[in-house]
């Protein structure tokens, strides 16, 4: 029988009620509690290849943990990383903004969660990175865009090149930026399920 922290419905909630306030903390530490409440973190690193300490550490560190680990850690624990645009944003945008600046507001920032919200179900780091450059290329003022994130012009642009594991801080950051969120979507099917069904049947 698969434990229920494995892509429960629960976890999924608390996930991302964590997510939604863009707290890099609190994130982290509904992350760390989902992991400890799976009731098997050697498991858990096995699949998720990253060893225990790691896993251990990676969620309690003030920097967080890197990108591929976060996604690697959640798909183990049966989620995917999507990406929303933010609702405090969206009903603000409702209030203050004309009629067609809105509609344009709504559907370039929605166009670009779609992108990588498409990019993170690859789970591949050159996809997601391809969106990420896209996006920062678009900016208007790249400089100016830099100041609303936690990183310089010429980091961000290093991002994903020099640094092809980027902090999943810088990520969430430059979502934060742009007005985006993080969230969390259930697989169909647990890796950890996945793991046990093929051990049963070996």
């Amino acid at each position: 029988m698969a434990n229920p922290a494995f892509g429960s419905k629960n976890v999924e909630k608390l996930l991302n009620a964590a997510f939604e306030t863009n707290d890099l903390k609190r994130m982290c530490h509904a992350v760390d509690a989902a992991v400890l409440r799976s009731g098997s973190i050697v498991e858990i690193a096995l699949a998720a290849k990253v060893d225990r300490t790691t896993l251990y550490r990676a969620f309690r560190l003030a920097k967080g943990p890197a990108l591929d680990t976060m996604i690697q850690v959640l798909r183990v624990l049966g989620f995917r990383l999507i990406v929303e645009v933010r609702r405090e944003v969206a009903h603000r945008h409702e209030r203050s903004v004309p009629v067609e600046g809105r509609s344009t507001a709504r559907r370039r920032a929605a166009a670009t969660a779609r992108q990588f919200t498409a990019a993170f179900k690859t789970e591949e780091m050159d996809s997601v990175g391809k969106v990420f450059k896209r996006t920062l290329h678009s900016q208007e003022n790249v400089s100016e865009f830099a100041g609303k994130t936690i990183r310089t012009r010429e980091s961000l642009y290093r991002v994903f090149t020099q640094y092809p594991k980027p902090r999943f801080s810088t990520l969430l950051s430059f979502l934060n930026a742009l007005e985006l969120q993080f969230a969390v979507r259930r697989l169909p099917r647990p890796m950890i399920s996945r793991r046990r069904m093929n051990s049963k049947h070996a």
